[in-house]
């Protein structure tokens, strides 16, 4: 589990502005507040105005200054001068705005120009002592990079250093030249995926770089890339970022024991929608499309570990699928041999092989002549793996969302209802009972990682019976409103990692079997977590387009002794797909650690397979990204591309108000199928501006075409936005008929209400270490500024789990002065706000929680339970230590119901 932290700075381009140019953005941004502050008194005098009759477009040239095109009423004269003198002096302010800003823009670029004309010897910039303090300092997880620094838990580093980029040619500056902090240099080391979509970049101290290089890349060096062709420039960044990447470290890793393999790849038949981006015509195929069956996936042996999970180490990434490749070869009396990307045949039974990579999983391969020079390298400079995203033990159902909503477009308002039930239910039931209460409190079964405040309630549920627990059950409720009218359901679903049959990529690669046949036919799935249904939805995220995959579960009983002998090889609680199936470009995944979100609610995948009527898979031909020279130049280039030209946002709005258009509604078929292939082209010219930073390819719709998919989103968002994206009402459409709009009126929203609980009062001396303890005037002070200040980030949030580890530690130093210990500062905390009555504890439960948990444990009796998975709907649930049933409740009600059914059969009711 990730619960190591350190801490770091984060910085801005301002931060490195001389002072002539924060003197220039210091005065665009007191134009600009000045601008709104004046624009606050437009609104109370327009509507004066409408009051004397003025009509908007009057108001509009008044505004412009064009009173000569208005009829001033007399008796309105003062108005509508002091609504002319504010008008101009927020022009005269706009104009001020602008041209601070288009000096100082002229300055950083003349700035920038200069460096290039002199190699950087003109100016480096600088980040002053003074100018960081604690709003620069973020939380983060332990790293490959962070372990190879010799970065301490909780430390704060300036090793490394973050830039959110707000002025490119500033940004053009440092990673050219690098800058200094505290006289020490640090030049530009990468930018995650996640990184360059908020437009942040990582820079390293150089010296430290200097030490590290050859272990964060395995032996190479840019030198050496670049004489071997060079690499793309974004894709390069993304491989280096694994190193930055959240992950606990594998020390058990042993890199002798792993190959590298050529990718699973077969050519599987079937129907799609060929969109050709060259005219974005649409053409129905019948025709073979290549699929990379692994492409992302190795396979690890269940003896390592009985979980799938996501690997990391230099330049390699992706999921390690559990397989038993030793059991295959021996049961199908095949030979151990198999060659590795480089030629070299292996034994796997003779070495010991116990992970496969693919090579898709070995981004740098080509730049390595053997397996063997990329595993003395790895030895050779300490490097390291680690793990991530390990499969859980219990996986908790989901919730579905808008986009997998609103694909339904053939949905009747019974229908509607039968699949808002479960929502609508549990936001009426809030405070029913003390269960529902601690279940919208997360205190379930599947939370295994509880906050100090969750772990108290569930050992001593009186402390419900709290304002401050009322208060955060309001919140929760309120938050789920919120989610459910946003289309945001519950739903009986389950995020699974998507895994390829991995018994036919063994027929592959120890069968040598170019087609083979493997364990799964067309339309076929393996999903254990729902053995119990015979038919599945599996969806992932983005769904942009119709992409409701309806799947047989082969994990089902109907199948017999086949899903028994499946189940011998897929061991793990993910999801298997067929090597026939043409599912992955349905969902547009790779099984590099995707995951679906796998719907077993039969409702919902009846309702999802009748709107999948007539659909198939897009495909469109994609580009392939261009290795280029790796340099200051070229990797500006790159980056400047990667932030200016990957905005996918507007492309996934215009679909969201395509499908949510009147023509679904009312439209005829020939409208409604216009409209569904405007959502084609969508698609795929999405696909082109998500790989535009790597490519530099990005075509354009041709006029027509433009104008045709303008007549759907020429418009405003649709009105369940407001909800979805917290966007305001006069951002969105009026509510229409489509199906996510019509869930606002089928949610509830009911006061909280708990008079009818009887729940027990609460002895809060039960959570104190000593009750005899008094709580000072000066920790009550302290505790009520810094709860005033903290308390809205941290209600209801975890140190570790949430990044607030820096926060939490130095919440408790400022209290730490007063000379008391941590436990003494939590019994004074409990006394003033428990036995006082005070009504915000957020604070106290944030950074002191722990403590009053195991006073709870000291002074109460704990009964013993344990957690059971219901053998019929395989739910997991929390029971007595000597409770020997083995059903959930509903399960439970369900069997006793069949038995009544036999009971003539049967003589008792077994054990259940």
């Amino acid at each position: 589990m990730l619960d190591k932290q350190y801490n770091m700075y984060s910085v801005d381009t301002g931060h490195f502005y001389s002072n002539h140019e924060k003197y220039l953005h210091d005065m665009n941004c007191k134009y600009r507040r000045e601008r709104n502050y004046v624009q606050n008194n437009l609104p109370e005098i327009e509507r004066q105005l409408k009051q004397f009759g003025y009509t908007e477009d009057d108001i509009k040239n008044l505004k412009n200054d064009k009173t000569e095109e208005v009829d001033i009423i007399e008796s309105s004269y003062n108005t509508v001068s002091e609504y002319l003198h504010w008008s101009r002096l927020i022009r005269h302010k706009r104009e001020k705005a602008k041209e601070s800003k288009k000096k100082l823009l002229t300055l950083l670029s003349n700035k920038m120009n200069q460096n290039e004309l002199t190699d950087g010897k003109d100016h480096l910039r600088t980040i002053k002592e003074d100018s960081l303090n604690d709003t620069n300092i973020i939380s983060v997880f332990d790293s490959a990079l962070s372990r190879t620094i010799d970065i301490k838990q909780d430390e704060l580093t300036d090793v490394l250093i973050v830039v959110q980029v707000y002025y490119f040619d500033v940004f053009k500056d440092i990673s050219f030249y690098g800058f200094t902090y505290k006289g020490e240099k640090y030049k530009y080391f990468t930018s995650s995926a996640g990184q360059i979509r908020k437009k942040k970049a990582v820079f390293i101290k150089e010296s430290v770089w200097n030490e590290i290089e050859k272990t964060v890349m395995c032996g190479l060096t840019i030198d050496k890339i670049n004489s071997k062709g060079g690499n793309n420039v974004n894709k390069h960044l993304a491989y280096m970022a694994l190193t930055n990447s959240a992950t606990d470290e594998w020390k058990e890793f042993n890199i002798d024991k792993s190959i590298v393999v050529d990718d699973f790849e077969t050519d599987v038949y079937g129907i799609f929608d060929f969109v050709d981006e060259t005219d974005y015509s649409i053409t129905r195929k019948t025709d073979y499309v290549p699929i990379p069956h692994t492409d992302g996936a190795g396979m690890i042996l269940p003896s390592v570990s009985s979980k799938n999970f996501m690997f990391r180490a230099p330049w390699i990434k992706g999921l390690l699928g559990v397989f038993n490749f030793r059991k295959f070869i021996e049961v199908n009396d095949y030979s151990p041999i198999i060659i590795d990307i480089y030629g070299q045949e292996h034994d796997v039974i003779k070495e010991d092989i116990q992970i496969i990579f693919t090579k898709s999983q070995f981004k740098m391969a080509k730049f390595y002549d053997s397996w063997d020079e990329y595993k003395d390298s790895f030895k050779k400079y300490h490097c390291s793996a680690g793990k991530c995203n390990v499969e859980e033990d219990r996986i908790k159902n989901a919730k579905i969302n808008y986009q997998m909503l609103q694909t339904l477009t053939n949905i009747s308002d019974d229908e509607i209802d039968l699949l808002i039930q479960k929502s609508s239910e549990r936001i009426s039931n809030v405070c029913s009972s003390k269960d529902t209460m601690m279940d919208i409190l997360g205190i379930t079964p599947y939370n295994t990682n509880m906050t100090a405040f969750q772990k108290a309630v569930k050992m001593y549920p009186a402390l419900l019976n709290d304002s401050y627990a009322k208060d955060v059950i309001r919140e929760v409720k309120n938050s789920l409103l919120k989610k459910y009218r946003s289309g945001k359901l519950e739903v009986n679903g389950k995020y699974t990692f998507l895994l390829p049959d991995f018994y036919a990529a063994c027929e592959f690669w120890f069968g040598h079997i170019d087609t083979p046949t493997g364990l799964l036919s067309d339309k076929e799935v393996f999903c254990w977590l729902f053995k119990r249904y015979e038919k599945l939805d599996c969806l992932r995220s983005p769904h942009l387009y119709k992409e409701h995959a309806i799947r047989f579960n082969v994990a089902n009983e109907v199948y017999g002794d086949r899903s028994k002998l499946i189940r011998e090889w897929f061991t793990t609680d993910g999801i298997y797909a067929s090597t026939h199936d043409l599912i992955s470009k349905i969902l547009m995944y790779d099984v590099d650690g995707d995951k679906s979100l796998v719907v077993a609610d039969q409702d919902f995948v009846r309702i999802a397979e009748r709107n999948m009527n007539g659909i198939v898979p897009l495909y469109y031909n994609m580009r392939k990204a261009e290795p280029t020279q790796l340099n200051n130049k070229n990797i500006y280039a790159g980056l400047n591309a990667a932030f200016t030209g990957g905005n996918i946002g507007i492309y996934s709005n215009n679909i969201s108000k395509i499908w949510n258009n009147e023509v679904f509604t009312f439209g005829t078929d020939a409208e409604k199928s216009e409209a569904i292939d405007c959502v084609k082209r969508l698609c795929c010219q999405n696909n082109f501006v998500i790989d535009y930073a790597k490519t530099l390819y990005k075509p354009e719709f041709p006029h027509e075409i433009n104008e045709q998919i303008a007549k759907y989103t020429n418009c405003k968002l649709p009105a369940f936005f407001e909800y979805a994206k917290d966007k305001e009402k006069s951002q969105v459409k009026k509510r229409n008929e489509s199906f996510v709009n019509k869930i606002y009126d089928r949610i509830p929203n009911k006061p909280i209400n708990t008079r009818g609980l009887k729940l027990d009062t609460i002895n809060y001396k039960y959570m104190m270490s000593n009750p005899q303890i008094i709580c000072s005037k000066e920790v009550s002070d302290l505790y009520d500024e810094l709860n005033k200040q903290y308390r809205y980030m941290i209600n209801m949030k975890d140190e570790y789990i949430d990044n607030l580890r820096y926060i939490a530690c130095k919440i408790r130093d400022e209290f730490a002065r007063f000379g008391y210990s941590e436990e003494t500062i939590t019994d004074m905390l409990l006394e003033y706000l428990y036995g006082k009555g005070k009504r915000y504890k957020q604070l106290l439960w944030f950074c002191y929680g722990q403590y009053a948990v195991n006073s709870l444990e000291k002074n109460i009796e704990i009964k013993k339970t344990k957690f059971i998975q219901c053998i019929d709907c395989g739910e997991w649930i929390e029971l007595p230590i000597e409770s020997k049933s083995t059903r959930c409740d509903s399960c439970k009600k369900e069997y006793r119901r069949k038995w009544d059914r036999e009971r003539k059969k049967n003589n008792k009711i077994p054990l259940m």
